[in-house]
């Protein structure tokens, strides 16, 4: 077994409860079957969840590391615990001043590489335990800013409306990693006012848009979870390909030198796929440096 589910993942269950279903389901672990997923998505957010099975496995980590694009739901007025609507607000300010031309502003000063504090209730470690687990126990967390990349965040809409907090919907293209309740967060300082994040919906991941993505229902009304899944050339369509000769296959996974044909730079670090010219299987992944330089290969297995 090896390839893809693409999943809108429900309201109210986290990325894990996903996987906990799938398993429940189909008896993935009794089975021996590997599983996981690209890239976690909150309990209150929607949207794709790509869920790879078997060898496929492998493939994850290039969409826990790569673009991903949200439909962001955002609260101008009200900042909560948890920088979004699952927590308890802790502060209100006015919002009265702000208006769709102040909002354009503060939200140009998000594109680009910038650094970024993760919630306190999230998931990244502070001293051998998750920063959520720690807040829950009464505590009190330090967590250190990292470096995330906005490709693009546009206003969809902005919604006021007489004795109510406003209502902003953003479009944001991001880098892997990045935390959109730590952006509603921010904005509302930028603005002078608070701000926490209502909803959200991961529209992309990597080059699969939510179009692409089945119901967690209409997976497992499934008896056969093979006769769902997409294979890996087809999710990796759009990487560029590297056609090597049986020859070279062999050289690789024997971890000798291979000359890969490389053709023109487009990017700083791009991503290739290793494949013969029959495209039916993927057997490496190679990522570049600017210098040509190969930064990390990752065998397939074929």
């Amino acid at each position: 077994m090896n390839g893809f589910l693409i999943i809108d993942k429900p309201y109210g269950l986290s990325s894990y409860d996903v996987l906990r279903r799938l398993n429940k389901k189909f008896s993935l672990k009794r089975r021996s079957i590997k599983f996981g997923h690209g890239g976690t998505l909150d309990p209150l957010a929607t949207g794709v969840l790509v869920v790879a099975l078997g060898r496929a496995t492998r493939m994850l980590q290039f969409f826990l590391s790569d673009t991903k694009s949200y439909r962001a739901t955002i609260c101008i007025g009200a900042q909560t615990t948890t920088d979004d609507a699952e927590g308890d607000i802790i502060r209100t300010a006015p919002y009265e001043h702000i208006d769709i031309e102040a909002i354009r502003s503060a939200l140009a000063d998000f594109r680009g590489k910038i650094w970024q504090t993760p919630p306190d209730y999230s998931a990244v470690h502070v001293d051998g335990a998750r920063a959520y687990e720690v807040m829950r126990n009464g505590g009190h967390v330090e967590i250190d800013p990292k470096l995330v990349e906005i490709y693009d965040i546009d206003v969809v809409s902005y919604r006021t409306r007489p004795g109510q907090m406003p209502e902003l919907v953003v479009d944001i293209t991001c880098s892997g990693g990045t935390y959109i309740r730590s952006i509603a967060r921010d904005l509302g300082k930028k603005l002078h006012s608070a701000a926490s994040l209502r909803s959200l919906v991961r529209t992309r991941s990597c080059d699969i848009s939510i179009d692409r993505a089945k119901s967690l229902d209409q997976i497992c009304a499934c008896d056969d979870i093979e006769s769902m899944l997409i294979e890996p050339c087809e999710i990796f369509r759009s990487t560029p390909c590297l056609i090597v000769t049986p020859d070279d296959i062999d050289r690789l996974f024997k971890g000798k030198h291979v000359h890969f044909p490389f053709p023109p730079r487009t990017a700083d670090v791009e991503l290739y796929r290793v494949q013969m010219e029959d495209p039916g299987t993927i057997y490496a992944f190679v990522k570049l440096s600017q210098k040509m330089e190969i930064t990390r290969m990752s065998p397939d297995g074929g």
